[in-house]
């Protein structure tokens, strides 16, 4: 099997990078071929723009998905895209590593879907969700909080984070992507000292040790299940009978339309 380890924390010595270390060691154990790349350590620049296109098909006015599939066409990306995107197409099982900043991922994270998720190359019109490029391909998102737990869940104050992680895990699946439910790690804090800091560094060992245990049996790790395309009408709405797996994609708007957001 062959895996790919994207770290998108900016301190090596993190909890979190710790974690991207671990799974490594743990495939590479098992024979797999690991891949570790990271976001930061290559400088990598999330920036969507038109100085990534010296070959524009429209000059006058930038349009991000004509020239991503133009380039690709043409084969003139970026090479660093190149390079991510044949990392990705090589591998079976794609991790991604990151720290849960304002409820969300790292800009640098999704600036590396901005410009790696390429239009033409890794999606198009007929290759999306469970017929994307990627089918047949797994991935894992790997996430630390300093929050508490308590306080991340349905009923918590900084609301459900499995809720918050919804645009990483629609993306991967869109292009394809089996996703596997979410390792969440919460209370990572710094700062602490003393007792407080010794019981953090019990609770951070033996999550290290739940997490390496679930890697070992990655193949019973469950998966997020998505509705299909047969699920849906001509014009994209759920059809009455079909499943709900989110209340991202539900019949009954329910009491969301009285809370704007």
């Amino acid at each position: 099997m062959k895996v790919l380890i994207i770290s998108a924390h900016p301190e090596a010595d993190s909890f979190n990078s710790f974690l991207a270390s671990s799974a490594a060691r743990v495939f590479e154990k098992q024979g797999s071929l690991v891949q570790t790349v990271n976001l930061y350590s290559e400088n990598f620049e999330p920036c969507e723009g038109q100085n990534f296109y010296p070959d524009r098909q429209a000059p006058q006015r930038f349009d991000a998905l004509l020239e991503q599939r133009h380039h690709w066409e043409m084969h003139n990306l970026s090479d660093d895209v190149v390079r991510h995107i044949e990392s990705l197409k090589s591998a079976d099982l794609l991790l991604l590593h990151f720290p849960f900043w304002w409820f969300g991922m790292p800009a640098i994270l999704k600036g590396w879907m901005d410009r790696v998720f390429v239009y033409g190359g890794i999606y198009d019109s007929k290759h999306r969700h469970e017929n994307g490029i990627m089918k047949g391909k797994r991935a894992l998102l790997t996430v630390t909080a300093g929050a508490p737990a308590n306080a991340c869940g349905h009923n918590g104050r900084h609301g459900d984070m499995r809720f918050l992680l919804w645009p990483p895990i629609h993306a991967l699946h869109y292009i394809g992507y089996s996703m596997l439910e979410p390792y969440l790690i919460h209370g990572v804090r710094g700062g602490l000292d003393g007792l407080a800091k010794e019981k953090q560094q019990q609770f951070l060992d033996q999550k290290v040790k739940d997490f390496e245990s679930r890697l070992i049996a990655i193949n019973d790790w469950p998966i997020i299940p998505f509705n299909k395309e047969e699920d849906f009408n001509e014009d994209k709405t759920l059809k009455p009978h079909s499943p709900e797996y989110s209340p991202f994609v539900r019949h009954n708007p329910g009491n969301w339309n009285a809370y704007p957001i």
